[in-house]
């Protein structure tokens, strides 16, 4: 049996009449139908079209894209809407059916080894200017302050990477009002909060060290955090003061990747303050 297959849907028709017209499926006018192909052929006969426009089910050729084309045909296009739609909800309850940390190993990748080696970027930004050489471009992040923090902050400026990459990159700097008080305690404490309410962390364990950078006061802690109960990362927290004047660099990463661990502390070693 031959077929006669109809462009809107993908019905194959059985060519069993030379007046077939019109799709079984959809009732659609089908291609080359006998009466157009013997306007070119007048002297031939219906079994010379079935045999030269007829197709055979079972010798048709079925590849990857004949099977793509097939499936974007009006007659399937509500069967495939129907499994992408189930499989987003499948990738949206994800963390429930197999776990929260398998999610987040997928999308927090390891740092690729290429940030050791590759040309790194070196800029000076901020009213008080600090410099930071990093693997990737950090860009303007500012957010409007609010409560008390607007009350207090003359002056603020916020830089970040894109997300990707498997590292985050973090500088912050204020200016406070000169009446306002601006300790090294203080300063911890605020990022404290902050990387709680803004990275979710629970679990945060960290030890803190004292550091000098450039004549600069400082505290650097080290440590990680459960990154919303699905994956644990690494973090270093870099705060420093000068009078009214506070920068802090926050880097994250995953606490199993050694490859971010030596770019956090080259970052790190980079920080000059102006």
């Amino acid at each position: 049996m031959k077929y006669l297959r109809c462009d809107s849907c993908g019905h194959a028709n059985p060519l069993k009449s030379e007046y077939l017209t019109f799709c079984d499926a959809c009732s659609k006018k089908l291609p080359n139908i006998y009466t157009d192909w013997r306007k070119h052929r007048p002297m031939a006969s219906f079994p010379e079209y079935v045999l030269e426009v007829g197709i055979s089910l079972q010798k048709e050729k079925t590849n990857i894209f004949t099977w793509a084309r097939r499936q974007w045909e009006p007659a399937n296009r509500g069967k495939v809407f129907l499994f992408i739609s189930i499989f987003v909800a499948l990738l949206a309850v994800t963390g429930t059916l197999f776990g929260k940390r398998a999610v987040f190993t997928f999308i927090y990748p390891k740092v690729p080894s290429g940030s050791l080696y590759n040309s790194w970027q070196t800029a000076t930004i901020g009213r008080q200017a600090l410099e930071i050489s990093t693997p990737v471009k950090l860009w303007v992040h500012d957010q409007p302050l609010e409560g008390e923090e607007a009350k207090v902050i003359e002056y603020a400026k916020s830089y970040r990477n894109e997300d990707g990459g498997g590292i985050r990159i973090a500088v912050n700097m204020y200016s406070y009002l000169s009446n306002v008080t601006n300790t090294l305690d203080e300063a911890i404490a605020d990022s404290h909060n902050s990387m709680q309410l803004k990275e979710n962390a629970s679990d945060v364990q960290c030890k803190s060290v004292p550091v000098l950078i450039s004549g600069t006061q400082g505290i650097l802690e080290e440590g990680n955090y459960m990154y919303k109960g699905g994956i644990r990362l690494a973090f270093c927290n870099l705060v420093m003061i000068k009078g009214s004047n506070r920068w802090q660099i926050q880097i994250s990463y995953r606490d199993d990747d050694e490859i971010g661990r030596q770019v956090a502390q080259r970052v790190l070693k980079s920080v000059k303050i102006k």
